[in-house]
């Protein structure tokens, strides 16, 4: 499936809903700690390539006018998480997730062989134009570039790596937690419609970070290695 059709499946799969439902939101919902007024992501361990952590400051101030335009279109009472700025990215190649377990020697050889990879592989571009917002209440924005056959070379090279990869170029930006009932809903799906040949700039990914995240959406982490691409090693 072409990435853009892809991304038309998120749309088709919102289509079909005329609000968040309680058991799609669950699975966003698990991802944090909800008990107080604040909403805080909760400590997993996860092991990712990725590129960002932050985005160049154009693209982060246009994906954050995004969010400012969710949070003004859904009712004031509706929890609402924000991914903290600084924290967005683009996720190439995830190792290992929360509830998967990988030998720690794989783990810390990951970045050698990451580095033979892209030793190979020229730099992406990004386009990131429109956004969605997945059935579980997810803002992504729209990534465009040719990422596939790297993560094909990663999943050949890297075999105790997640067998759950995204096939999406998108950065996550929030997560709505609650209903917002069928007019509020109406309003985000029309937000969306109109974003769709919006553009919001260009990323050009020339290093990636190999990262320990150990609280959901990078609140916590800690970068393991950066590794360049083929036409970005230094002199």
């Amino acid at each position: 499936m072409e990435l853009e059709e892809r991304y038309q499946q998120i749309q088709k799969n919102l289509e079909k809903i005329a609000d968040f439902s309680v058991d799609n939101l669950a699975i966003s919902r698990r991802l944090f700690h909800l008990e107080n007024d604040r909403i805080v992501p909760r400590y997993f361990e996860v092991w990712t390539i990725l590129a960002g952590l932050p985005l160049p400051h154009l693209l982060t101030q246009n994906f954050q006018a995004i969010v400012r335009q969710i949070a003004e279109t859904i009712p004031a009472n509706t929890r609402f998480y924000q991914v903290l700025p600084e924290n967005y990215h683009w996720e190439l190649f995830i190792i290992k997730r929360p509830e998967e377990i990988v030998d720690h020697t794989c783990l810390l050889k990951t970045p050698e062989i990451l580095r033979e990879v892209l030793s190979e592989c020229p730099p992406l571009t990004f386009s990131y134009r429109g956004f969605l917002i997945t059935a579980d209440g997810t803002i992504i924005v729209k990534g465009y570039a040719d990422f596939d056959e790297v993560r094909t070379q990663l999943r050949a090279k890297l075999p105790w790596a997640s067998l759950h990869q995204s096939s999406l170029g998108h950065v996550s930006l929030g997560r709505i937690l609650d209903p917002v009932g069928r007019e509020y809903f109406a309003e985000l799906k029309n937000l969306a419609i109109a974003s769709q040949d919006k553009l919001y700039g260009e990323l050009e990914v020339h290093t990636v970070k190999y990262v320990r995240e150990s609280q959901w959406y990078m609140e916590t982490k800690e970068v393991i290695a950066v590794v360049p691409f083929c036409s970005s090693v230094q002199e």
